[in-house]
């Protein structure tokens, strides 16, 4: 819940003040990151390269990791932590499928 707390303080920044908000809130934040936080601000792209050359990233550049995945490192905890919790979730529907169809064969036998 942190982060999220943290995107909406920045989302709430004034424009003037983002670039070190950002840096100061956002430790490891990658430029992908400070895209997204401009996206949901409603700032438009060209912009969000005037941002990103203050904050000290071509803009040509993070247009390009952004388009092959370039990530922080704790999205990619976040997702590595979904994708285990999502085994766990399969697993749990698939024992909650077996005692339903128990139940439901039950029931019909009983009217057998």
């Amino acid at each position: 819940f942190q982060r999220i707390e943290i995107l909406l303080k920045l989302v709430g920044t004034p424009s003037e003040l983002l670039i070190d908000m950002f840096k100061s809130q956002w430790e490891g934040g990658s430029a992908l990151d400070f895209q997204v936080i401009m996206n949901l601000k409603g700032i438009k792209r060209n912009e969000q390269a005037v941002y990103l050359e203050k904050l000290g990233v071509d803009p040509s550049i993070a247009r390009t990791g952004a388009a092959h995945g370039a990530t922080s490192s704790n999205i990619t905890d976040h997702v590595q932590a979904l994708q285990g919790r999502g085994s766990d979730v399969a697993n749990k529907m698939t024992s909650d499928m077996a005692n339903m169809r128990a139940k439901v064969e039950n029931f019909r036998l009983q009217f057998r």
